[in-house]
């Protein structure tokens, strides 16, 4: 190898972010389209934020682990300390707590942004990833809850997605605490517990079970009642609800919602859901994936009560949920559920093969023509390629026809105009009333 050769730059993205393709942006797109849609048939508004957020914001609320293992931060120019945002609701507090007199209420707002987390890239997690979060904030009642839930379910069933691919599990923050009173749980025992119980599916029950005797100190008794919970949390459920727990109050009357409205099919009772950010106050939730290739959780999200008073004396209950394109979209490829894209455009203008610049002046012509209707436009450009090669270019980009301008053509006026499917050619005439 030559000594003064420069070494190639490697052609792969950063470990854990994505390259998007024109055919990857179609996907993409087309989950955009979806979360947009149905956002806004609930009434939800659009919103964004910076993609830079001051490292304080995290670090009061969202966990310890995300903030000491997987956030991106830095110290800037200015010897400011921040961070690349790992997700929204810290920052849509922030926003909310700014125009908090300003905005009416009820707020219902949804974005879709980009993130960054430092994990290990694995199916259905990368370091980059896009999320589409969904909020409404100033309803303190459980229809609010009942409100997200409902819509992440008709976001799953945008992408045909049918009972029996997906179940969304739920539980409470509050249910929970109660439950940990009653087994006489600190608090210092109950964050390992919690985060155990977030990590549940990914281990086995041994290592659970021995997580729990190791480092949260249970007692065997304790152990028992929380392993029989686990496994069926329903008597324990009515044990609470007879000694007024809010949590299991609140948790029933959500569950009655959702049997009224018959979508107990798709949502049930599970103490498993955890969720582990720090700022959940009551109702949580996380959709999943019953194919067994793909287990992951699709989706998450709950209420969060005490969010505003971070930035100001004044509070302003809120709950909602996020959904990520990587789990979403593993979801649909394990089922399937993919449409078939088409190309955006739809005619290829060709240029005639010769070194006469009035074929090429024709062709500009034409493309400008077709773009004035509202048609979506490729123009060749180079001279002299056979019109074979044009035409199998347009075959390949999936392009519905190819307009051809030959000598013929520019005499009469007219164009030729190929169907790439049935391959029938018609010729029309380019005049005041031109149409195609």
């Amino acid at each position: 190898m030559d000594k003064n050769a420069k070494e190639k730059l490697n052609t792969q993205p950063y470990k854990g972010a994505r390259d998007f393709y024109p055919e990857d942006m179609k996907v993409r797109n087309f989950i955009f389209e979806n979360w947009k849609k149905v956002c806004k048939s609930y009434g939800y508004e659009e919103y964004d934020g910076p993609f830079l957020e001051n490292f304080d914001l995290y670090a009061a609320k969202s966990g310890e682990e995300l903030v000491n293992e997987q956030l991106y931060s830095f110290t800037d120019r200015g010897n400011r300390k921040v961070a690349i945002r790992p997700e929204m609701t810290p920052t849509l507090a922030r926003m909310v707590a700014k125009k908090l007199n300003e905005l009416a209420k009820p707020i219902r707002w949804f974005s879709i942004a980009n993130f960054w987390r430092y994990e290990k890239p694995q199916r259905g997690r990368g370091r980059e990833f896009f999320q589409l979060n969904a909020d409404i904030f100033g309803f303190e009642g459980i229809e609010a809850d009942f409100e997200v839930i409902s819509l992440a379910i008709d976001l799953m069933k945008s992408f045909d997605a049918k009972e029996g691919m997906f179940e969304i599990r739920i539980n409470d923050r509050k249910l929970m605490d109660d439950f940990y009173r009653k087994l006489k749980l600190n608090e210092s025992q109950i964050k390992i517990v919690n985060k155990a119980i977030d990590k549940k599916t990914k281990i086995s029950e041994e290592e659970f079970e021995e997580w729990l005797a190791d480092e949260a100190k249970m007692s065997k008794p304790q152990l028992e009642k929380l392993v029989n919970f686990m496994e069926n949390p329903y008597p324990t459920l009515e044990e609470l609800l007879n000694e007024k727990s809010e949590g299991a109050l609140e948790l029933k009357n959500i569950l009655n919602l959702i049997d009224k409205y018959k979508l107990n099919n798709l949502v049930k009772f599970s103490p498993s859901v955890i969720r582990g950010l720090d700022y959940y106050t009551g109702m949580v939730f996380e959709i999943f994936d019953l194919n067994p290739q793909n287990t992951r959780a699709i989706a998450g999200g709950g209420r969060y009560d005490n969010l505003i008073n971070l930035f100001g004396e004044e509070n302003l209950t809120g709950t909602g949920f996020a959904m990520g394109d990587i789990t979403l979209q593993d979801f649909l490829l394990t089922w399937n559920l993919l449409p078939g894209f088409e190309s955006e455009c739809e005619y290829l203008v060709t240029l005639w093969p010769s070194e006469d610049t009035k074929f090429l002046e024709k062709t500009l012509e034409v493309s400008n023509i077709l773009r004035g209707k509202g048609k979506n436009v490729s123009t060749w450009l180079e001279k002299n390629t056979k019109l074979d090669k044009q035409l199998k270019y347009a075959d390949k980009k999936g392009f519905k026809y190819a307009v051809i301008i030959g000598e013929n053509e520019i005499k009469k006026n007219t164009i030729m105009i190929k169907d790439m499917v049935t391959k029938n050619q018609s010729e029309i005439e380019l005049n005041d009333e031109f149409s195609i």
